[in-house]
């Protein structure tokens, strides 16, 4: 019996072997994309550790048994599932654009797996940037999506880059730019307009003193790391082609100008201009007969081409990226052929030389052309005239006969207006004209001496060279205002800036005990910029005749001139991370920069950076909630950063050379001081990241306080001592705001998904100390001032408070709150600047088979806006020679009327500006300072990309096509005109460039916003 019974318990075991044996099975297959096989494919049985990778070929093999999912994940592509059943075969193809395996940060001169970061990094890849075609700068790309990051248009003229300000305003005189860096290149913030947005791969935004310390001085107001496209090992060659075509047009108004029959009627009633002369009827009839919209006769609908080619692959030693471009926009200032214009080129090569070195190489060249008018706040300017002149003027000058007058030059003469000249024919006569050359280029050797201890050299250049050409043409009507006789004008300048930088750096990266990881780095950095610039210019020239320097009969004393200017930065850093069992993370970094802008006493600054992580959600207690909360890490940051950017010789008196009375003169021109250093600021925040539902879910959190002391202040000097001023280190501001993150997968099926995601930051400053503490209104400041406990530039205005009703008369207070009719008291207006206090950004995408839907809004609030628009437009009859607003008929009529402008007869409080193009207490009130919260549609975008069978008659691996727009609604509540301010008029502010205005601070007739409509093909093969 019990030989019996061992005999059928053996019979039964081996059954069960026999079972076990034939349900696990070896599973093989070819992962692969549309150019061929992927290798390093990461293929995992799903909710176990087993699994394995793709090799060169993109093959893989691995045991499996029917049922088990297997899961397929590589950086860059959306992943994939797929269940094992009778067969042993399983292909698959990946689909870029979707979920990152272990996703890769450029940060500190190294990069880091998501996973490891202890700091606040926010980050734009490839796949958001081409789902956006709102821009040919790539710097409004982060509008809406990088938290803490505020981002303003400059305006809305093509090829223009945007104020970028990261956690706050942490500095007054010194430059406020985060620095931008094109792999490992600084590239100054006007000249990012040089990098082709389809050669971007990723843009990380390095936030807190953690991540900004390794750049010492230059990470002071943020870091942006640029990362271009580079090819992939093991890659067959992918042909990429990527055209767009598109109109622009100014973004819809939400105010209306009179017509001519209401222009007539206005000018009547409060008996000034054309219309409050005795007219008869026929020329009254006449005048509105010729009504017409300046709009359609200054501006037009822009064109837009987009043409991008690019080239990738790779095999086992060399990879490659290789793109040329061609981007233009017509701009919609009638006249003007094209606005912009840049060409663009890129080669990207990486090459494994043998097992211990690496080579690499990034070359970029641009050129670009603008041929816009100049940004001025006069009739020169289209923007401007088209709103100044009346609907009852035309566009021509005629004779009896209907037939157009031609002038001095032979061609159609313009009517010169109320105004005395005609935009049409400024834009027509004075050419200007500006072409940036580009140049960037890496070169890096990295040298691996064994499995732990590397070393890098590593030198980049840039090159920039501008040529500027100003042309009044002899005969013009410009020319006949200025100079009476037909003469002309030519002007000609040249710009050259070179920049180098040399690396030396080593590093240590090695896991001890598989518990202990460490990564340090040590390098030496040296930077040298130097920039050229000469100017030269002509007049007296032939009608209709050559127009070069050399043409003109007599020079231009006042525009012969030219300068040069150098500065270097010699730094030493090092950074060490260590990371215990994947869950502790620590980071120190310590950099000592030394630059020339500074007094020998003060030539060194040392700033340092620390920070610390910790993954709850690998302790062993957070187990049985990881399938609900898959992600869960606290960070903590603290460090100190500085600022040097204040010129090239602030530290040292420097004179200026001129002529006098035939005899070469010198005068200081800077008052130096041999103690003047560093800006110094230091940064602690703190934040969380949660991941939920295997990350269907994920969030960040983050509070941050910086303090910046040593500010870099102008202090005047009086008159007894010489006048001017000289920089001091006087001065402390603070910023603090709270940043959050929410994004989601609110569907996810086989052929459908939609995600979302919201993003809101908010911002706080005050100024802290000031020179003597006495407040302060920067040469540059148009409304605004600087004032201890207040707001960076709270405004600094007369207080309007509305009409007498007995009279209509305006009234304002005094600085004692009294009611009075003189606005001559100016008054601190607290929580009133240009600054939003939050800012963020939605969006949303759809994906169904082939279709795709992306919509991306972006809100901003809490910030306020002088709308000196709205002052020329509203001008209680003082201006009523010039086009009106619709609503100035509202104005005071009879005793008792209230909620009413001031009466047209008895007042004219539109105001004015001084000599230095600063108000005066008598011009501009709160009647115009105006909230500018608004919420914006920016991009809107519908995709189709036929499917896989259809391709396979063609020979294309990819086609796709889609419709976009931008700008297309906006909903602005308080403020009267586009909200989008960046800079009112880049020629009417005080500051000597466009990037000494205070971003937002007012309006003036600057270039206005766009809605742009465009269809676009992308071709892959």
């Amino acid at each position: 019996m019990k030989t019996k019974f061992n005999g059928i318990l053996t019979l039964l075991l081996a059954l069960v072997v026999q079972i076990s044996f034939a349900q696990t099975k070896t599973v093989s297959g070819t992962v692969s994309d549309e150019s061929g096989g992927l290798p390093g494919v990461s293929v995992v049985i799903k909710g176990t550790t087993a699994g394995t990778e793709t090799d060169f070929d993109g093959k893989y093999s691995i045991k499996a048994k029917s049922g088990d999912v297997l899961v397929f994940r590589y950086l860059g592509y959306k992943s994939a599932e797929k269940t094992v059943g009778g067969s042993n075969t399983i292909n698959v193809t990946m689909v870029e654009g979707g979920e990152q395996l272990e996703e890769v940060i450029v940060i500190g001169y190294t990069t880091k797996k998501r996973g490891d970061l202890s700091s606040a990094i926010s980050s734009v890849t490839s796949a958001q940037l081409e789902k956006q075609s709102n821009s040919v700068s790539i710097d409004n790309a982060l509008q809406g999506v990088a938290t803490g990051v505020q981002v303003t248009a400059q305006n809305g003229k093509p090829g223009n880059a945007a104020f970028v300000r990261i956690r706050g305003i942490g500095s007054i005189n010194a430059g406020s730019e985060p620095l931008y860096l094109l792999d490992g290149i600084q590239v100054d913030e006007d000249q990012i307009i040089g990098i082709n947005p389809s050669d971007i791969e990723r843009m990380d935004v390095l936030k807190d003193a953690a991540s900004t310390a390794i750049y010492g001085a230059r990470g002071a107001n943020g870091v942006v790391v640029i990362t271009t496209k580079k090819g992939k090992k093991g890659k067959k060659a992918q042909i990429r082609f990527q055209s767009r075509l598109g109109l622009a047009s100014e973004a819809k108004r939400n105010f209306r100008m009179m017509n001519a029959t209401e222009k007539l009627e206005y000018e009547r009633a409060i008996g000034v201009g054309t219309g409050s002369t005795v007219l008869l009827q026929s020329e009254w009839d006449r005048l509105i007969s010729q009504n017409h919209d300046w709009n359609d006769a200054l501006l037009k609908d822009a064109e837009i081409t987009s043409v991008n080619l690019s080239v990738t692959g790779g095999d086992e030693k060399l990879t490659y990226f290789m793109s040329i471009s061609n981007d233009s926009n017509s701009g919609i200032i009638e006249l003007v052929e094209s606005a912009f214009k840049r060409t663009s080129t890129r080669l990207n090569v990486g090459y494994d030389a043998n097992s211990w070195l690496d080579l690499s190489t990034n070359l970029a060249f641009s050129t670009a052309n603008d041929q816009d008018p100049r940004d001025r706040n006069n009739i020169q300017n289209p923007v401007n005239g088209r709103f100044t002149f009346n609907p009852y003027e035309p566009v021509y000058l005629t004779d009896a006969n209907g037939d157009r007058i031609p002038n001095l030059r032979g061609l159609d003469t313009y009517n010169p207006t109320h105004q005395g000249l005609n935009s049409l024919a400024q834009v027509r006569a004075n050419e200007d004209n500006d072409t940036d050359n580009r140049f960037f280029g890496t070169f890096n050797a990295n040298i691996k001496f064994s499995d732990a201890f590397s070393y890098q050299f590593g030198t980049n250049v840039s090159y920039f060279d501008r040529t500027s050409r100003s042309i009044l043409h002899a005969g013009s009507a410009l020319d006949g205002i200025f100079y009476g006789t037909p003469t002309g004008t030519s002007t000609y300048s040249k710009t050259n800036t070179f920049q180098y930088s040399l690396l030396n750096k080593l590093n240590f990266n090695k896991t001890f005990n598989e518990r202990h990881a460490v990564n340090a780095t040590v390098f030496v950095e040296y930077q040298d910029w130097y920039q050229e610039y000469a100017r030269t210019g002509a007049q007296g020239y032939v009608i209709n005749g050559p127009t070069t320097v050399n043409a003109g009969s007599t020079p231009r004393a006042s525009r012969i001139n030219g300068s040069n200017a150098r500065r270097t930065l010699f730094s030493v850093a090092a950074s060490a991370d260590y990371i215990l069992d994947e869950k502790y993370i620590l980071n120190g970094t310590v950099r000592r920069d030394g630059s020339s802008r500074f007094g020998e006493n003060t030539k060194y600054g040392t700033f340092w950076g620390a920070s610390v992580a910790w993954n709850i959600h690998k302790e062993d207690f957070f187990s049985g909630l990881t399938d609900t909360v898959d992600n869960l890490k606290l960070r903590v940051n603290a460090g100190t950063s500085g600022n040097d950017q204040i010129g090239n010789n602030p530290a040292i008196t420097t004179y200026g050379f001129n002529s006098y009375n035939g005899n070469t003169s010198a005068a200081p021109s800077v008052f130096g001081d041999p103690n003047l250093g560093w800006e110094q600021s230091f940064t602690y925040g703190a934040g969380i990241e949660f991941g939920l539902f295997n990350s269907r879910i994920t969030g960040v959190v983050d509070y941050y306080k910086k303090n910046t002391t040593d500010l870099l202040l102008s202090v005047p000097i009086s008159r007894i001592q010489g006048g001017g001023s000289i920089f001091k280190n006087i001065g402390e501001v603070e910023n603090s705001g709270w940043e959050f993150e929410l994004r989601g997968d609110i569907l996810r099926t086989e052929n459908l998904r939609w995600t979302a995601g919201v993003t809101f930051s908010t911002y706080d400053s005050e100024v802290l100390k000031l020179a003597s503490d006495d407040d302060l209104q920067l040469n540059y400041a148009r409304h605004s001032i600087l004032s201890v406990g207040e707001e960076v530039h709270t405004f600094f205005l007369p207080r309007y408070v509305g009409v007498n009703p007995a009279n209509g008369q305006a009234l304002f207070l005094d600085a004692n709150d009294n009611v009075t009719t003189s606005n001559t008291d100016n008054k601190i207006l607290s929580g009133k600047t240009p600054f939003a206090q939050f800012d963020g950004g939605f969006n949303t995408s759809v994906t169904y088979k082939g279709l795709d839907l992306t919509a991306d809004f972006y809100f901003k609030g809490g910030n306020y806006i002088m709308n000196e628009v709205e002052s020329q437009h509203l001008t209680d009859g003082t201006g009523a020679n010039s086009n009106q607003r619709v609503d100035a008929f509202n104005y005071w009529k009879n005793p008792g009327d209230t909620n009413v402008l001031p009466n047209p007869v008895t007042n004219g409080y539109n105001g004015a500006v001084n000599a230095n193009n600063r108000t005066t207490s008598s011009s501009f009130s709160t009647r115009y300072l105006q909230r500018g919260d608004y919420i914006r549609l920016r991009n809107l975008q519908l995709g189709y990309t036929l499917p896989s069978d259809f391709l396979e008659q063609v020979p294309f691996t990819q086609i796709r096509m889609y419709f976009s727009g931008t700008n297309l609604w906006t909903y602005v509540p308080y403020y009267k005109g586009d909200p989008e301010v960046g800079i009112g008029s880049a020629e009417s502010n005080p500051g000597s460039t466009t990037r000494d205005q205070i971003p937002g601070e007012y309006s003036l007739n600057s270039y206005p916003t766009l809605t742009t409509i465009s269809f676009g093909i992308d071709l892959k093969f």
